[in-house]
């Protein structure tokens, strides 16, 4: 080969490689520039001195062309399901465990590919000379193959690192679910405790009128009018409390639902208590199979015996096979130099000899899954209290319901009648009618109170359990959205229905 020959071999050579690097780049300029045109406001947040990863870019952009948030109106919002549904669709910490599943899902391919094959040329310097000429350009190329096993192994320790942020995107669904309904149901409960409370206080304004009658009349003495006076000073002074518990509580809903704080929403309806139709045993054994925070830990144990298989192939050698190519030229020191190109095929093993690393791989793998197994103990443990100690107030919580609602209040209320009749004809002091509509006053707080600790406490036992709970109303649990955003619901819920 002459030496014009080997120049134009070794230009276009270079010229291929520089065009291969160049048409690598503007894709990921254009990558940028996509994501920035794409979602702006996204882009300002990364922006702020963090390194970009184009392969987290890539999945990005990938994830949110079809993207779009729903209309920020509260005509959905009706009852604890529409709040739920609608959480679940624009949550940010559920699009972000989402976008952890993706990420994370994108490393499969990486680990369970082939190293880059190596190509190397050396066109340039003082080359051998042989028999048949002096070496003009050399080439080889090489490609490393892992013996067989380890790729697959690595592909399925990367799978567990995905399958364990699918069990946090359920948990993340599932606590935003809970976190929802409690602040749903403190919503509830303030709203209704506002409207009892100004409805009593029109009931103690009608008292202190007729305190100022009798003592105008002559038949009462003045106290019984600066009492009904100290009264509505103390309820005033409570609804100002209420009023911003209420807010607070609207204002963790807006949080859940990704809004503005300060908007406004709909009254919630008034409600009735469901009966809640569940087997303590048969919850602890759904929570055992559904609860992802022990799915979570299964898949750690998994991970963790994978890297165990992938310590022990690690002690066999991987082969890396290679092909060389010498150009000679047909000029050598030797008259009968004839240019006779030189090519041959070669392979090689790495040497696997230093094993104290791979004893202490397998160790820490096995001390791996001792850990695992230890959490996953722990997890059920843990889950097992939840779902008990939810359970027993859930059924605490809902006896004082229907006692308060069918006991107590009806006498409270004809105590209060009766008592507002004797003060009228002289039979009852006013400071026992004051302190018989403070009781009725505080049994129906008492009443909203246990109802929506009842339903605070349902969210907590679902959460735990990983799945709804049967209650009246609902003959199929999985009617009421859970941790799918897609579900719809096919039954009324009893919240939705007035309270009489």
């Amino acid at each position: 080969m002459t030496h014009l020959m080997r120049t134009v071999t070794g230009t276009l050579v270079l010229f291929m490689g520089l065009l291969v690097v160049g048409c690598a780049s503007p894709s990921d300029d254009d990558l940028y520039r996509a994501w920035r045109d794409h979602d702006p406001e996204q882009w300002q947040l990364a922006d702020g001195g963090a390194t970009h990863s184009r392969s987290t870019l890539r999945s990005r952009l990938s994830a949110t062309e079809d993207e779009s948030k729903p209309a920020d109106t509260t005509d959905i919002l009706d009852g604890v399901d529409g709040y739920v549904r609608l959480a679940l669709e624009r949550n940010p910490a559920i699009h972000a465990a989402q976008r952890l599943v993706e990420r994370l899902g994108a490393r499969v391919p990486q680990v369970t590919s082939l190293d880059d094959p190596m190509f190397q040329i050396a066109p340039f310097g003082e080359m051998a000379e042989t028999a048949a000429g002096q070496v003009g350009l050399m080439t080889g190329v090489s490609q490393k193959l892992p013996f067989p096993g380890k790729l697959d192994t690595r592909g399925r320790i990367a799978e567990q690192d995905a399958a364990m942020a699918l069990a946090d995107l359920q948990q993340t669904r599932l606590t935003v679910v809970s976190d929802t309904r409690r602040a749903y149901w403190s919503f509830y409960f303030t709203t209704h405790a506002l409207h009892t409370m100004r409805k009593s206080r029109s009931l103690l304004i009608d008292l202190k009128q007729i305190a100022e009658s009798e003592y105008k009349a002559g038949k009462r003495s003045q106290t019984d009018v600066l009492r009904a006076s100290v009264e509505l000073s103390n309820l005033d002074k409570e609804l100002i409390v209420l009023e911003q518990r209420q807010a607070t509580a609207r204002s963790m809903l807006n949080q859940l639902l990704d809004r503005p704080v300060n908007s406004a929403l709909p009254e919630p309806k008034s409600a009735q208590a469901d009966t809640i139709d569940a087997d303590l045993e048969e919850l602890l054994a759904d929570a055992a199979r559904h609860n992802p925070s022990i799915a979570k830990a299964h898949e750690r144990i998994e991970q963790f015996r994978q890297h165990q298989k992938l310590a022990r192939l690690n002690r066999w050698p991987d082969l890396t096979v290679s092909a060389t190519y010498n150009a000679v030229e047909d000029q050598g020191i030797a008259m009968s130099a004839n240019g006779k190109d030189q090519w041959w095929f070669g392979f090689g093993v790495n040497l696997p000899i230093w094993t104290k690393k791979y004893e202490a791989a397998e160790r820490e793998a096995l001390q791996g899954m001792l850990e695992g197994v230890a959490q996953l103990t722990a997890e059920q443990n843990r889950v097992a209290f939840q779902v008990q100690d939810a359970y027993l107030r859930v059924e605490a919580q809902q006896k004082l319901v229907e006692l308060f609602k069918d006991v107590i209040i009806p006498k409270a209320r004809q105590t209060v009648d009766a008592s507002s009749s004797g003060y009228q004809v002289g039979s009852v002091d006013f400071l026992t009618l004051v302190d018989n509509w403070r009781e009725l006053l505080n049994f129906e707080l008492m009443y909203h109170r246990a109802l929506a600790d009842m339903e605070q406490a349902v969210a907590d036992l679902e959460r735990a359990v990983g799945r709804s709970v049967n209650r009246s109303g609902l003959p199929n649990s999985e009617d009421r959205p859970m941790s799918n955003p897609t579900t719809e619901s096919a039954q009324p819920r009893a919240e939705d229905t007035p309270h009489e």
